[in-house]
């Protein structure tokens, strides 16, 4: 081997498999049991893997969908706050007073109970 050069050519290669027919292919009862129970579990792994994923989706979609309408909701309370702070200012009340003819309390207004 030493000193010496090996060249490889390339060939086709090909196993071709002779087709059995099934009558003549003899399955023991054991093998067929055996084979239908793996794909009844492969079956039932895949069902339940199925079920799995769409469940995990399903609950990723509410909580982001939580999670959205919790900061909209926050936003929304934010603006009904400085809405609320605009319109019960003492200028809106004052303005608001005077143009219905309200005046403030004088000195006389004020009833002392005793």
């Amino acid at each position: 081997m030493s000193g010496k050069v090996f060249t490889v050519r390339p060939t086709v290669n090909y196993s071709y498999q002779v087709k059995k027919d099934r009558e003549t292919e003899k399955v023991s009862l054991k093998d067929k049991i055996f084979e239908w129970g793996e794909n009844l579990l492969l079956t039932v792994l895949a069902v339940v893997f199925l079920v799995l994923s769409v469940a995990v989706a399903y609950e990723t979609l509410v909580y982001f969908k939580i999670k959205f309408e919790k900061r909209a909701l926050g936003l929304e309370k934010v603006q009904l706050e400085k809405e609320l702070n605009r319109l019960t200012s003492r200028e809106v009340i004052l303005e608001k007073a005077k143009t219905l003819g309200l005046r403030a309390p004088q000195e006389q207004d004020y009833i002392r109970l005793r």
